[in-house]
Formats: C-alpha cells, structure tokens, sequence
C-alpha cells in the first residue's frame, strides 16, 4: 500500500496533490486548486513570487511579438542588472546552486524567482534575514517551493523553440541569460566567499580523495564591475540571444497569420528594419520606399 502511494506521489495519478505544484512550485488555480499544495517546511530552494517587474517590452517578446532590436537591447539590459544585483545580495547568504528568472506572464508565474542553495542550512539563513523586507519598495512574498530539479520544470518545447502556448504556457519559460555572464557572477560569488569553494572541495575530497585532491590556492586578481560589464556587453552568446528572440517572433507572428488566414494569407508587407544605428534620415527614406512598393502593388492588382 505505502510503495502504491509512494509511486503515484506527484503524479497525475495522484488524487491528493496537486502534480503541477510540486513540479513547478506554482499552480494556475492557486488556492482554488482542488488537489493539496504542500510547502514544504524547509527546503534547498527559495520561491520569490512575482519578484521580477516585466516592462511593456518584456511582456511583448514574453508573447511572441515582435520586438526591435533596439527594444531588446533595452529589455536585455534591464534583466541582467536585475540578475546581477539579485544574485550577489543572495550569494551573501550561502553558496548559490542555481538561480532562474521566468519569463511566463501567466498570473501564478509572472516575474517568479527561484533561488536554489547548495544546502538547505544556507537556504534557511536567506530566508530568516529577509523577512519583512522589500525590494524597490515592494515587499518580498518568500515561500520553500518543493522544486529541487529545475530541469523537470522547465518547457521542452520552449527550449526546442516550438511552444505554442507562449507566455501562457505552465511549464517554465526561463529569462535567457548568457553563460559568460552568468559565469562571471559565481566566480565573483566565490572570490568574496572563499569559504564556499573551501566546504565544496572538502566535500569533493572526502568522497573521492584519490581522485580530487587539494590544489594550492593561487592569487586571483578580483574581476572589477567595468569588466564585467564588457564580458556580457560584447558576448558573442549575448547577440546570438538576440538574434533568436527576433527570429522567434517572427515565427511566431508568421504561425499565428496561417493559423488565423488559412490558405488566403495576404501578401507580406514590407517593414524596415530597426537597429539602434539606425539613423531617423534613414528610417524616413526606408519607410517612404515601403509606402512606394505598397502603391506599386496596389496598381498591379487593380
């Protein structure tokens, strides 16, 4: 009986919990959801709900829309001040494991942070000092979410790059961040913190201590913000990002057209390209040559 209910726990064969919290951390229904939400009483992961305020740009690439790049440079810069000065002031507290940002826009998932420690003896020290706080004067809503796997969280057909819900989606759509950036956060975490890289390489040795041992400690030169800023400014990875989210919305404008028309899809209008080099004497003579092209058309239709 016990190994029964042992292998349906979290499942949808589970009558009793609700599979999508446990999986998630977060349910659409929310307290009207008639399956249990159990937080847990400790855990190695922390969930900040709708820590993370979207601009209206965000909320558009969040949709599918398309963006200019200009509009996306903007967003992108927005998001990785954000997850810098998010991720130092929780590295305080312990050693980070892994910290997300979502991109959904559904209610129960619009703008959550999930932090995940290493243990959960640092995750209780976080949570304990940042009781009763705020953050851009609006008070943190903390709870220990039951997700210690993100991977099982996470949409594969959004990281495929073939999800059609979007933003509305359940599943978590992560906030895409470059890996040299995200790289150049922890190496700081650990140079201000040398204790975590100490318990971690004391951990490594004990279980393996022919295969891991210690190294001598070599001086490293503290990397200063400017140069950080330029690793994640002029990141190969960081355009590419870009580039995706442009080619993203255009399929997916182009999918919600053939889904909308069918068959009689209207014929493609013709829209300048924006970048922040683009000059407004440009921009004006690219968008009198769109209305030229239109005019053209129309003459050889009629």
């Amino acid at each position: 009986m016990a190994g029964g209910l042992e292998r349906v726990y979290g499942t949808e064969e589970d009558k009793v919990n609700c599979s999508f919290y446990i999986k998630i951390g977060a349910c659409r229904y929310e307290n009207k959801c008639q399956r249990i939400h159990s937080i847990p009483p400790i855990s190695q992961t922390i969930l900040f709900k709708h820590m993370y305020q979207n601009s209206p740009i965000e909320v558009a690439i969040a949709s599918g829309n398309a963006v200019s790049q200009a509009g996306i440079e903007e967003a992108l810069e927005k998001f990785e001040n954000f997850y810098e000065d998010v991720f130092l002031k929780l590295a305080e507290f312990g050693e980070i494991e892994d910290l997300i940002v979502c991109e959904n826009i559904g209610d129960h998932l619009v703008g959550n942070v999930y932090v995940k420690y290493t243990s959960e003896y640092y995750a209780e020290g976080c949570f304990n000092a940042l009781q009763n706080l705020s953050y851009e004067n609006r008070p943190l809503q903390m709870e220990y979410s039951p997700v210690l796997d993100f991977s099982s969280a996470k949409c594969k057909q959004y990281i495929d790059g073939t999800c059609q819900r979007g933003g509305a989606c359940n599943y978590l759509h992560l906030k895409k961040i470059s890996t040299k950036f995200k790289k150049s956060l922890f190496n700081q975490m650990y140079e201000e913190h040398p204790d975590y890289r100490e318990k971690k390489e004391k951990e490594i040795n004990e279980k393996s201590p022919k295969k891991h041992k210690k190294k001598e400690k070599k001086s490293k030169k503290k990397k200063s913000s400017s140069s950080r800023e330029s690793s994640r400014r002029n990141s190969i990875e960081r355009q590419k990002m870009i580039n995706d989210w442009n080619e993203t919305g255009i399929q997916n404008v182009s999918q919600a057209q053939k889904m909308m028309y069918g068959n009689n899809m209207p014929a493609p209008v013709y829209t300048p390209k924006v970048s922040m080099r683009t000059s407004p004497e440009l921009l004006q003579l690219q968008l009198q040559l769109a209305a030229l092209k239109e005019q053209l058309t129309a003459i050889k239709m009629s």
